[in-house]
């Protein structure tokens, strides 16, 4: 298939004014930068894998806008500029010598382009003894030090980011739980608290001291929308085989909080992301899409490897990318599916649809790793130890990554696996200010006679709901709900569903408003952990009308 003479459907004015903040090279049209990228996967997936067809494939995939492909993809791939993996995170032992070299390695990571994590929960507590007769400053401070990394080591014109993973029973949690307050010396930094099954249990069950400090969590999140939250027990029991055998240890996630990985002390996760457009669902479902990410991310880390290997301060990094080559494939534009099919967000099909679409992609995305693994060896670590299970190229396969950059890229899709946040909306970028309406209510709106100036301007005057269209039929408003009108149960209930698919783990927001009880949104999020949700996101807030809290909390689901 030829290309040279238009340019992919997808291809709009706000996805070039996103691609041209430093995506693409000098001088480079997006026929070249496709090109670019393909010719660099196959170059290092090699003729075993039939490569003399596959770049076409992968062309056409990213043309159709099928294949969604990351920042550091589009920016780094095939280049000598910088690295097409962007997502690492360390473990700190406890010494000078260890957070030292760790810091060095998030230093060169940041330098590269990287959004970093580290879990500090290794580090003794803030007046433990030391050597000497000294007395530890603790894990808070010596955070300092990687938050400063983020003000004075750049990307280019853009600072770095960081999350701080510590364990709710440290003995600095409070202390930690301070970050960004007004008064913080730590402002640059994000932060996650990893939260084990006996803590919840006991929490629960009345234990006053963890009632008091996860009442702090939870008003901190209402506050900063952080920390993260990490069920730690939750990773680890449901991590893939050979890591249980191993008894590879899960301490912490990602900056995004999808990554569900093990570190160590000479390893550091990374993880090589791209995403499969939901949109377009029912155009690539009976193809060879999940196969051809599997091979499209099998290529990108080997040039990962190729620039790292023997690199100073990325050799943790390398080892981990050589002996586990985890890919993580997520998703987006999936509310723009369900609207597509009129198909309320909290809706039994919509759950139905969870279980088909996740299903299909966990099949086809592990047998192609069990074939390559055939084909080109499976991950060293398979070889380790006298594994006796079924040997994969690649140690993971499924990670939901938020795609706010890829979902403008790509016509404007809706994000991940979250719901629009509004239906007509402004957004800025570098380029200019561009206004956003749903594709899906305009034609709508269109048959009904209803695609006004009047009618979005009384959208936009109410924070781009539709509820209160009287022309919309129940059903239809339903379909249209935006993010903070949907139930956050039934989003918690979905993911629930999704995360059965998944071997690492979901970036899942929450959109709770501030008028709702504090034991309500304590509810919820028991309720996550109960379900089998790995991880917390960001906690957003919108102002909603205080009769609609209620709703907020209920399944929708059972109300059939």
């Amino acid at each position: 298939m030829t290309y040279s003479r238009q340019e992919p459907w997808w291809y709009n004015e706000e996805s070039k004014a996103v691609l041209d903040r430093g995506y693409l090279l000098n001088g480079e049209t997006i026929h070249d930068a496709i090109d670019r990228i393909t010719s660099s996967v196959c170059s290092y997936l090699g003729q075993s894998v039939g490569t003399d067809s596959l770049k076409e494939e992968f062309k056409d995939a990213i043309y159709k806008g099928w294949l969604s492909l990351s920042s550091p993809i589009w920016t780094n791939a095939g280049t000598s500029r910088g690295l097409p993996i962007s997502c690492q995170g360390c473990y700190i032992g406890d010494s000078i010598a260890d957070i030292t070299t760790k810091l060095g390695e998030v230093m060169m990571h940041t330098k590269l382009g990287a959004g970093t994590s580290a879990y500090f929960g290794n580090l003794r507590g803030r007046g433990a003894s030391i050597a000497n007769n000294g007395k530890s400053s603790g894990a808070v401070s010596f955070m300092k030090l990687f938050d400063t990394v983020m003000t004075v080591v750049t990307q280019g014109s853009r600072r770095g980011s960081f999350a701080a993973y510590l364990d709710i029973d440290h003995p600095d949690i409070e202390e930690f739980l301070r970050i960004k307050d007004i008064g913080s010396d730590l402002q640059n930094i994000f932060y996650a608290v990893c939260v084990p099954d006996y803590w919840m249990v006991e929490m629960i069950e009345g234990d006053e001291e963890k009632r008091r400090i996860w009442a702090k969590v939870l008003e901190s999140r209402v506050q900063k929308g952080l920390p993260y939250i990490w069920f730690s027990d939750t990773n680890n029991i449901n991590k893939p085989e050979i890591y249980q055998y191993l008894g590879c240890n899960i301490t912490h996630s990602n900056l995004c909080s999808e990554i569900a990985l093990p570190d160590a002390d000479k390893e550091t996760f990374i993880c090589c992301l791209c995403s499969l457009n939901l949109a377009l669902y029912d155009e690539w479902k009976d193809t060879n899409l999940p196969e051809l990410a599997v091979m499209f991310l099998d290529g990108i880390l080997s040039e990962y490897i190729a620039k790292t290997d023997g690199k100073k301060f990325l050799k943790y990094a390398a080892n981990f990318a050589k002996r586990h080559r985890a890919i993580g494939i997520g998703v987006l534009g999936w509310h723009s599916y369900l609207q597509s099919k009129m198909i309320p967000f909290g809706s039994l099909k919509a759950n139905a649809l969870t279980t088909e679409i996740f299903g299909l992609i966990e099949r086809k995305t592990t047998a192609e790793s069990l074939r390559l693994a055939e084909l080109l060896g499976p991950a060293p670590i398979f070889e380790e130890n006298g594994y006796p299970g079924v040997k994969y190229r690649n140690t993971t396969r499924l990670a939901i990554a938020p795609t706010t950059s890829s979902s403008s890229i790509l016509g404007q899709v809706s994000p991940g696996i979250e719901p629009y946040s509004s239906n007509y909306y402004k957004v800025g970028l570098a380029k200019g200010n561009f206004i956003r309406k749903n594709v899906y209510l305009r034609q709508l709106l269109e048959a009904k006679g209803k695609d006004t100036y009047e009618v979005w301007r009384e959208i936009m005057m109410n924070a781009g709901s539709v509820q209160h269209l009287d022309f919309l039929s129940n059903e239809e408003k339903e379909v249209f709900k935006t993010f903070r009108e949907i139930s956050q149960k039934d989003i918690i209930i979905q993911a629930s569903i999704r995360q059965k698919f998944i071997d690492q783990s979901q970036s899942l927001n929450l959109n709770i408003p501030p008028e709702m009880p504090i034991k309500e949104v304590n509810r919820l999020i028991i309720e996550a952990w109960k379900l089998g949700i790995k991880g917390l996101y960001y906690q957003r807030s919108n102002s909603v009308s205080k009769d609609m809290i209620t709703n907020l909390v209920t399944c929708t689901s059972c109300e059939a």
